[in-house]
C-alpha cells in the first residue's frame, strides 16, 4: 500500500510540474482592436477602447512614459522650401519620426523635417490615440529603448502582454525586453510582415497621400524570453545602413497589458490538494505500522 502512494504521489507531481510549465505559456491567439468612435475617420483621432482576446476584453493598459533614441538616421538634404508630406519639395531622408493623422489631435506637433527627441517620441506614443504613430523611412535605421508606466510581467491569464500596430502591413520590426536601465534581456525577436493580421481600421497621416491599412502583432514575455520587463527595444533595420536585413520602415504604435495578479490554476490547486491528502495518508500508514 505505502508503495502504491508513493508512487501515486511521484505521478501526481510529474502531472502538475507538466501543467505549470505550459499553462501560463500557451501561444495566445489573435486580438481583436474595439476603437471608440467605431465608425472611425482614417484622419481623425482613433481611440484605442480595449482589445479582445481569448474571449476577454481588457484595457488595463501600460503606455509608454520615456524614451531613449540610441540610435536614427538623420535627416539632411533640408533645402528652403522642403516639406515631409507628398508632393514637391518633399524630403524622404531619416528615420523614425512622429507622425498623426491629417486632422487627428497630438500632445506634440509631428516632427516633420526636424529630428525628433525623446520627449516627442514617448509622447506621441504614450496615448491611445492609434493615430498617433512612429514613423519610419523606408531607408532609415532606428534603435529606440521605451519604458512603461509600470513594470509588466508574466501572468497566467493566456493574454499577451504586448501590442503592436502596424501601418501599411508591409514593414517588420525587431522588439526585445530592458530592463529600467536599458539593459538588454532575455532574446531579440523580430516581428515579420508575413505575420501582421488586419487590425479593422486604416489611417491616412500627414506623410502619405491616402489611407493604408493597419496590421498587428501581439507578444508574450515567453517570447522575449523573461518572466518580466521594464520596457522595451525597438529596432528599424536597413541596407544603407549596413544592416544584413531591410525591415522596410516600421510605422508604429505599441501599448503593454498591465499585469494580472499571478494565481494558481484550478488544476494546480486540485493537484496540490490532492498530495497534501496523499502525504497525510502516508504518515497516518506509517505510525499505525509503528504502533
Amino acid at each position: 500500500m505505502r508503495f502504491q502512494l508513493q508512487s501515486f504521489v511521484a505521478f501526481t507531481l510529474f502531472a502538475i510540474g507538466i501543467n505549470l510549465s505550459i499553462s501560463p505559456f500557451a501561444k495566445a491567439a489573435n486580438f481583436k482592436t474595439n476603437l471608440t468612435p467605431e465608425k472611425y475617420n482614417s484622419q481623425e483621432d482613433i481611440w484605442l477602447n480595449s482589445i479582445t482576446q481569448n474571449q476577454q476584453t481588457f484595457d488595463n493598459f501600460s503606455l509608454v512614459k520615456s524614451a531613449e533614441i540610441l540610435y536614427n538616421t538623420p535627416i539632411i538634404g533640408v533645402k528652403p522650401g522642403a516639406s515631409s508630406i507628398p508632393g514637391p519639395g518633399n524630403n524622404n531622408t531619416g528615420a523614425a519620426s512622429t507622425e498623426k493623422g491629417d486632422y487627428a489631435t497630438s500632445p506634440v506637433p509631428v516632427s516633420g523635417l526636424n529630428n525628433p527627441t525623446n520627449s516627442e517620441i514617448s509622447a506621441i506614443l504614450g496615448n491611445r490615440n492609434l493615430n498617433n504613430i512612429i514613423d519610419t523611412e523606408e531607408i532609415g535605421a532606428s534603435k529606440i529603448n521605451l519604458f512603461f508606466d509600470s513594470s509588466i510581467e508574466q501572468d497566467n491569464t493566456g493574454l499577451d502582454n504586448l501590442f503592436f500596430w502596424e501601418r501599411g502591413m508591409n514593414s517588420d520590426l525587431g522588439v526585445q525586453a530592458i530592463d529600467s536601465t536599458g539593459k538588454l534581456l532575455g532574446n531579440f525577436l523580430k516581428l515579420s510582415r508575413t505575420e501582421q493580421k488586419s487590425a479593422g481600421y486604416s489611417i491616412d497621416t500627414t506623410e502619405i497621400s491616402g489611407s493604408q491599412q493597419v496590421g498587428y502583432w501581439g507578444v508574450n514575455l515567453n517570447q522575449l524570453g523573461v518572466d518580466s520587463l521594464s520596457g522595451i527595444q525597438v529596432i528599424a533595420k536597413s541596407q544603407a545602413n549596413n544592416d544584413s536585413e531591410y525591415y522596410n520602415g516600421p510605422d508604429y504604435k505599441v501599448v503593454a497589458r498591465k499585469t494580472t495578479r499571478r494565481v494558481p490554476e484550478p488544476g494546480t490547486m486540485l493537484g496540490l490538494g490532492i498530495i497534501a491528502g496523499t502525504i497525510g495518508l502516508l504518515r497516518r500508514s506509517s505510525s499505525t505500522r509503528v504502533q
